[in-house]
């Protein structure tokens, strides 16, 4: 692979052979950190100041960020390990590797030049470049940086899975803070549009014909009230046929004819 000088004007095929990633992933990567390209290009400084937080101070870093990215795959191969097992050495606190840059599920990226370096070192040293500052934030200072309420970075930080872009050093993870705006903004978003949609919902006209009839036994009002109590003082009582005790077997009551009726032979 060439190895591309800091103006370089990269088209996004250039890209996909510097970063890795395909076209369809640098792309929109690039779009999310807000770096627009200059008549279709991307000159190449941007692009590592945006997704590296490097800029460099000289020759030997120049060819160094111009050399392009390694997957964690290839590096795993040529350090004699798996995968799964170099990145756990990457996590751990004070490791001896260089960074790690990770812009996604399966993204796991690192300088080919610095890999190549440790590699050819009997001490496994590496040659180092300055990052930018405010590049990359700890998680505790993103809310301060964002001016964000700290339980919406806690919220967006909530699913590991889908974390935004961020760079791991020595073990100590920091976060791409233009990436954590952008996420941001569109979880805001999302919870406006929510919101909206409730309060809609809520200002909806209430059809008078969905409303549940009241109970006949439910107290009621006005005129509906007088009949209820109209109705209930023409019920029989409770000694009459239909009620309940030694009264109802007999017949006795209202119900029952009385003794002169019988005698007479009405």
């Amino acid at each position: 692979m060439p190895t591309f000088e800091k103006f370089h004007p990269a088209t996004l095929k250039d890209l996909a052979t510097w970063s890795t990633l395909s076209r369809n992933e640098v792309g929109p990567l690039l779009t999310r950190l807000g770096v627009k390209p200059l008549n279709s290009k991307y000159p190449m400084l941007r692009v590592y100041e945006t997704m590296l937080g490097l800029s460099p101070h000289d020759k030997i870093d120049e060819a160094a960020l111009g050399k392009g990215l390694l997957r964690i795959s290839e590096i795993a191969r040529m350090v004699g390990l798996a995968p799964e097992a170099l990145l756990e050495k990457l996590r751990a606190n004070n490791n001896d590797y260089p960074p790690l840059y990770v812009f996604g599920p399966r993204r796991n990226l690192m300088l080919r030049a610095q890999i190549e370096q440790m590699l050819m070192s009997p001490r496994n040293a590496w040659q180092p470049i300055e990052p930018l500052e405010e590049h990359a934030l700890p998680e505790a200072q993103l809310a301060r940086y964002l001016k964000v309420r700290q339980s919406q970075i806690d919220t967006l930080l909530r699913n590991k899975d889908n974390l935004p872009a961020r760079i791991l050093t020595h073990g100590r993870v920091r976060f791409i803070a233009a990436d954590v705006a952008q996420r941001l903004k569109a979880l805001n978003a999302g919870e406006k549009k929510a919101s909206e949609d409730e309060l809609h919902q809520s200002d909806l006209p209430v059809d008078p014909f969905d409303t549940a009839p009241a109970s006949p036994c439910a107290p009621t009002h006005g005129l509906f009230a007088n009949a209820t109590e109209r109705a209930a003082e023409r019920l029989p009582t409770s000694n009459s046929r239909t009620g309940s005790g030694s009264n109802a077997r007999g017949g006795d009551g209202a119900h029952g004819a009385s003794a002169e009726a019988k005698l007479s032979g009405t």
